[in-house]
């Protein structure tokens, strides 16, 4: 490494509340692709405030928050937040600027992009919990419908999205069983899966892993690692460098 280059090498902490999924492969696909990064964790505690207000002072090129909790917290500390964080309430990536640290979101962008890329159709249901911060990543499908604990939260849900969007919610198995007959794809986000509505035409994009017993019942299946790529590649490439899913080994 040339000096210029290693005085270029600014650092990117990953903030974390124990073990991280996220350092690893940022690393990893950082140090293969030669990108001016130095990649590190650690564990902000209860001083997330003036962690971020570090990170222009100390030269550092932002702060990668894995942990919702940490998300959460960033809200009240980030002093501009971009319109994908104001909506979802949550924040995944900080960068700091002269004027304070500016917030992003880019779980949703990831998801939109991991739909784009496999095009799996465009009727989709939603199983599992409503996870409403990542609505915005369902923007390109027809229609949406889910399957929720309850109507106000389905609903809650799907008012994120734009009304011609919006589908059905269903709160029982009976009423989700003639939604997903008309679904060509099904996004899982974790819990108690029923299995009766899996259809073989039904593909299945997995933010938690699939039960065994359901992997028989359906298509083609998108396990969360690969949803995690895209995750880790939608951070990077808010930082400049646009890398492939593909380019990071989760």
């Amino acid at each position: 490494m040339r000096a210029q280059d290693y005085t270029a090498t600014r650092p990117l902490v990953v903030f974390h509340p124990g073990h991280s999924r996220w350092f690893e492969p940022l690393l990893a696909a950082s140090l293969h692709h030669n990108l001016p990064l130095f990649v590190y964790p650690s564990q902000p505690g209860t001083h997330l405030e003036a962690a971020l207000a570090g990170l222009l002072p100390l030269g550092f090129r932002g702060a990668v928050l894995e942990d919702p909790g940490l998300q959460a917290l960033a809200l009240d500390v980030v002093r501009h937040l971009e319109p994908e964080a104001i909506q979802a309430r949550r924040v995944d990536l900080v960068l700091p600027e002269m004027t304070g640290v500016r917030g992003f979101y880019l779980e949703p962008i990831a998801l939109a992009n991991l739909i784009r890329r496999y095009a799996f159709g465009d009727r989709a249901l939603w199983l599992g919990p409503a996870r409403a911060e990542l609505a915005q990543g369902l923007r390109g499908l027809t229609k949406v419908s889910v399957l929720s604990r309850s109507f106000p939260e389905g609903e809650s849900f799907l008012e994120r999205l734009p009304p011609p969007q919006r589908g059905v919610v269903a709160v029982a198995e009976v009423q989700a069983a003639v939604v997903a007959r008309q679904a060509d794809l099904i996004v899982y986000a974790g819990g108690s899966l029923p299995l009766s509505l899996l259809q073989p035409y039904h593909s299945v994009i997995a933010l938690k892993p699939l039960p065994t017993e359901a992997l028989r019942l359906v298509g083609e299946y998108v396990p969360p690692d690969e949803f995690q790529k895209f995750h880790l590649a939608a951070l990077l490439e808010a930082l400049g460098y646009a890398l492939p899913p593909e380019a990071f080994s989760v």
